[in-house]
């Protein structure tokens, strides 16, 4: 990508995490585990949901005389802002309690597959794909919905 993508994803990521530290901030706001997961399972089921009709709707419109990899490489870049709104979703809702860390780790490795994705959308079609580390992190917190 160019620059000005990696800038905004420098951007993002630092929007990012001042949203993480201020949502964490106060004891009186922390949503329990349980609740976190309830919500952030909702966040994630919503936005899959919203995925999967991005990529309906770029198989409906998909130009045949373009490359296979055209077509993934605008799959992944309508899917991307609705996989990043994700992480900053799950960010929002701030961590429970003692549990910061792992929430911040997860949202970092999440942004860090989005940057990966930019700059190389066929990853994620390879069986090593940026997605592994958030996936496992997710479903190891218990937000197993949050598998890209």
């Amino acid at each position: 990508m160019n620059k000005s993508t990696g800038a905004l994803g420098g951007v993002a990521l630092l929007l990012f995490a001042l949203l993480i530290a201020g949502c964490g901030s106060s004891s009186d706001e922390a949503l329990s585990k349980s609740e976190f997961l309830k919500q952030g399972n909702a966040i994630c089921a919503k936005n899959a949901k919203a995925r999967e009709e991005a990529i309906v709707e770029v198989i409906k419109t998909h130009d045949p005389n373009a490359s296979i990899k055209e077509n993934r490489e605008e799959a992944v870049q309508k899917i991307l802002p609705i996989y990043e709104d994700t992480a900053e979703q799950i960010a929002d809702l701030g961590a429970p309690k003692g549990d910061e860390a792992k929430v911040e780790a997860l949202a970092e490795a999440m942004e860090e597959a989005a940057t990966k994705l930019h700059a190389n959308p066929g990853s994620a079609f390879s069986q090593n794909t940026p997605f592994v580390k958030p996936n496992k992190m997710a479903e190891s917190y218990g937000l197993d919905a949050c598998k890209a």
